[in-house]
């Protein structure tokens, strides 16, 4: 997430900001940020703009944004700015009295959640591991698969962005692929038929697939910045035409196109272990979140959660929340279920195919029901004919 510092004054509100997040931005004017936003549509941006008198704020007034933007408006203790700024679409006007800093930095973070309502009930979610072994590409496997199985009136699609060659070819039974993700950067126009000719491939009727690179060296391609955009572009306009988007990035990256997609992701999985060391590492990571404004939509997964030796739940929270400005939680928990997994992992088989009742599995669709099918269902009742008090307001003007 990008926070837009629009303002030539109040550095101090500027500075407190970029304490708190990672990706701050200051424009002297608010052409200089539309410049900047035409360029960075696929990224979530809060706009925080300090006006003088109403023509600045008539200034946003003929843009046309996406939306994915959050806009606060900061200006005099007028009811005449404040209602034209909710006339133009403004999420938030303060005055200048209230415009604290942490009222700030809360209505940023509560953003995210007001940001991924606009998106639409769509489920792009993105599984990253602290690092390899600890059953990233195993969970999202599998998961892909068992919610194609178990509710056939829902379209899946898995796609492997993870830069290392990738094993998820060989357990969708495509080994030799001709076309990879790396070859969707190549498409001209994104329609179906052409995606089909570029990589995407039909496992089953509900189930959908694009292999991961095939060459160590294809990770070159991955970092392109007219590649990144193409990939960004792609996901955009695939989400409408699935139910559910499993993404594996694979080890977590601090690389371009690994935060731009986890970026536009409804939900981000952590997957990691109960172990001390992993615990150190996850909390370096959770850092990042925290900054990026991604706490609302990050969850951590904890794989092999009953090994010899783990640390409990309580531990593991306090370990996490430690000197952070949120309690991170532990999201959900899978058995050590290593006597099916590490036959399945061998043989290069689903384990949702060879054991569909192992202990993993059985806990891994209690995962997917509650992250995925139950969530979406409140989330698309809680939004039933709900209208915004501006959208009333806009009428009635």
């Amino acid at each position: 997430m990008i926070i837009a510092y629009v303002s030539k004054i109040d550095k101090e509100c500027y500075n407190d900001l970029k304490d708190e997040f990672t990706d701050v931005k200051n424009f002297n004017s608010i052409n200089d940020f539309i410049s900047f936003y035409a360029a960075s549509k696929n990224r979530d941006v809060v706009l925080l703009y300090r006006v003088e008198n109403l023509e600045d704020i008539e200034k946003i007034s003929d843009i046309h944004f996406n939306n994915n933007i959050y806009m606060i408006v900061v200006g005099k203790n007028d009811t005449k700015f404040s209602l034209l700024a909710g006339k133009i679409g403004v999420d938030v006007y303060l005055s200048e009295e209230e415009a604290d800093s942490g009222l700030i930095t809360n209505l940023i973070i509560k953003s995210q959640s007001i940001i991924k309502a606009r998106r639409g009930n769509s489920n792009i979610s993105v599984f990253t591991g602290i690092n390899g072994g600890v059953g990233t590409t195993t969970i999202a496997m599998n998961l892909a698969k068992t919610l194609a199985q178990d509710h056939p009136e829902k379209n899946v699609l898995f796609l492997d962005f993870a830069y290392t060659k990738a094993v998820s070819n060989l357990f969708f039974n495509y080994p030799q692929p001709k076309k990879t993700i790396v070859d969707i950067s190549n498409v001209q126009n994104l329609d179906m038929q052409e995606l089909f000719e570029n990589g995407l491939e039909k496992l089953n009727d509900n189930l959908y697939f694009v292999p991961g690179m095939q060459k160590h060296t294809d990770r070159e391609e991955l970092e392109k910045p007219e590649n990144i955009q193409m990939f960004l572009n792609f996901i955009m306009f695939i989400k409408e035409k699935f139910d559910f988007i499993i993404i594996d990035v694979g080890v977590f990256e601090d690389v371009d196109l690994e935060v731009d997609i986890q970026e536009i992701a409804d939900n981000i999985f952590v997957i990691t272990e109960f172990s001390i060391p992993s615990m150190s590492i996850l909390k370096t990571y959770i850092d990042i979140i925290d900054k990026s404004g991604w706490y609302s939509k990050t969850h951590i997964i904890a794989n092999r959660s009953d090994s010899y030796g783990s640390v409990t739940h309580e531990e593991a929270r306090k370990i996490l929340s430690k000197g952070l400005k949120h309690n991170f939680e532990i999201g959900f928990a899978l058995p050590n279920d290593a006597l099916h997994l590490r036959e399945c992992w061998n043989e290069a088989q689903l384990v949702c195919d060879e054991y569909p009742d192992a202990p993993f599995m059985l806990k891994l669709k209690e995962f997917g029901e509650h992250f995925f099918i139950h969530d979406g269902a409140l989330y698309e009742n809680a939004h039933k004919n709900r209208e915004s008090f501006w959208s009333r307001v806009k009428q009635w003007l």
